[in-house]
């Protein structure tokens, strides 16, 4: 009896154990019970996808990875071997194995993307490999030109800048203050004049409705005088056709004789040949009747001051003072005038 529990007690770990085993080997992705065709495929790298991970066709599983190994040449290149349990499922030859994420988590699985061939893919063939890029992969791919145009904006914006403080560190610039308000003045004059004309405008807004008004008037005038304006221009059109029939040519020759006898003596005058010419010519004529003016001025003026000069009048014997004239000021100035120059002061 003892013999018959130790053996029950043997035989139930060895179960046990192999169901450990193949129930480990089945979690990895080995069903020993299970059919199934292996595929193979290549990729440079994984991205986290490990063994007994699922295999998908059109968001359905169909089987799951059993092993990953590196390559024998030891560049690094990874081997995923799969398999595929759904023996109505046909694997066309150029069917691609896309890694990507199967959920927010980040957990990898396998994509089989049917291609067109015709031929089917046999058991242990090697499908092509593809990776979708992750989440932060695909923001980083996307950011990288915004990063890159950031900063070629940002160069430019410092080289606006450093222009900016060139230009107004130039010596050239230093006006710029008194420019403005000058600027600034002249806006406010120009805005003074719109302010003065609108003023100007209305204060005359009679006067211009008046002249609108008489324009009017003529306008109707003429309209009414329509009749006599023809008259009158076809007796000018008449009197022109008379003209015409005259002896113009003799009588433009003429004057053109006479033209050219008048511009001779003007070129005589300018010149200055002639009494005429010489008068236009020289300023003595002109310097002689301001002399004669002035002379003229300080004569009345004297004449005004001191009339006992010109007249002698006595009233009851008084003896008049004797002021002295503008012309007599005049002349004891020049003579202070030479006496201080002629002493250096």
């Amino acid at each position: 009896m003892n013999i018959g529990k130790e053996l029950k007690i043997g035989i139930l770990v060895v179960a046990g154990g192999l169901l450990l085993v193949l129930g480990v080997n089945y979690l990895k992705g080995f069903n020993p019970f299970g059919g199934g065709m292996t595929y193979y495929a290549v990729y440079e790298r994984i991205d986290g996808l490990a063994t007994s991970n699922p295999v998908i066709v059109n968001g359905f599983k169909v089987g799951q990875v059993s092993q990953i190994e590196f390559a024998e040449d030891g560049t690094g290149v990874l081997i995923v071997s799969f398999i595929v349990n759904k023996d109505r499922l046909r694997v066309p030859k150029d069917t691609q194995a896309k890694i990507f994420s199967s959920d927010l988590f980040g957990t990898k699985a396998i994509e089989l993307i049917p291609g067109r061939s015709t031929e089917l893919a046999a058991a242990y063939d090697t499908l092509g490999g593809d990776i979708e890029l992750g989440l932060a992969e695909s923001v980083k791919r996307e950011l990288i030109p915004l990063r890159q145009k950031t900063d070629q904006l940002i160069e430019g914006v410092d080289e606006i800048l450093i222009n900016l403080q060139n230009v107004f560190r130039d010596s050239a610039t230093q006006g710029l203050p008194q420019v403005f308000e000058s600027i600034q003045r002249t806006v406010t004059t120009l805005e003074s004049m719109s302010e003065q004309l609108d003023l100007t405008v209305k204060e005359n807004r009679d006067a211009v409705k008046g002249i609108l008004d008489n324009v009017e008037g003529i306008t109707l005038t003429v309209n009414a005088h329509q009749g006599e304006l023809a008259n009158v221009i076809s007796n000018f059109s008449s009197i022109s056709d008379s003209l015409a029939g005259l002896q113009l040519a003799s009588t433009m020759a003429k004057a053109d004789r006479s033209l050219n006898a008048v511009t001779q003596i003007i070129e005589k005058v300018n010149r200055g040949e002639g009494s005429l010419g010489a008068m236009l010519t020289s300023d003595s004529l002109h310097n002689g009747l301001l002399e004669t003016d002035r002379e003229l001025r300080h004569l009345i003026n004297d004449l005004y001051l001191n009339p006992q000069r010109y007249v002698r009048v006595s009233v009851f014997g008084r003896k008049e003072h004797r002021r002295m004239s503008e012309k007599e000021l005049e002349r004891l100035r020049m003579l202070i005038d030479e006496e201080l120059e002629s002493r250096g002061e």
